[in-house]
């Protein structure tokens, strides 16, 4: 289930225009070196983004693997930090290293507690982010959550994963549906 506590922020941190996934008011961020993945939501077209931290070396940083921030599509499409709330209740990350496994972690998301994630370092400079989308392992690509903001407090409806099958490359998809 989605954290209860992310429909607050969520609150706080939405606008008054309400896209759907496949609208094309949705930019999305550019590929680089670093990105691991993405979230759009519904409310507006501001975006998190989830970047791979790698030391001079490529080598991930082992005590913060991940730089999560915002980028404001809907002001000029800067960088902004998150807020503390919404990196404890929100869209933030805890990262822990496995066990035996160089440069391999686990991530748990604020947002899908339940859900587990595995960064892992192929090469230099070179990371991703695996999780089991609809029973395939699949490197993440972008997150959509989607709330109904009908009511005083916004209730997450679902949260849609987006990936591709470690194994073929074929694109993955699953509907989480907060019940």
């Amino acid at each position: 289930m989605v954290n209860g506590i992310l429909t607050i922020i969520l609150a706080a941190s939405c606008g008054l225009i309400a896209f759907s996934e496949k609208d094309s008011a949705y930019p999305v961020p550019d590929k680089t070196t670093e990105r691991l993945f993405y979230i759009h939501r519904n409310h507006n077209a501001n975006t998190i983004v989830y970047d791979a931290n790698f030391d001079a070396r490529g080598i991930l940083e082992a005590n913060s693997p991940v730089d999560v921030y915002w980028l404001r599509f809907q002001e000029q499409g800067q960088r902004m930090e998150l807020r503390k709330i919404e990196k404890l209740f929100a869209y933030g990350v805890d990262c822990s290293p496995v066990k035996d496994k160089a440069n391999e972690f686990i991530l748990k998301l604020v947002a899908d507690p339940k859900r587990e994630f595995r960064l892992v370092q192929k090469e230099p400079f070179n990371a991703l982010v695996v999780t089991s989308i609809n029973k395939q392992e699949s490197q993440i690509d972008h997150l959509y959550i989607y709330a109904d903001n009908t009511s005083l407090w916004p209730k997450v409806k679902y949260i849609e994963l987006f990936g591709y099958d470690i194994k073929n490359g074929e694109p993955t998809y699953e509907r989480v549906w907060n019940e």
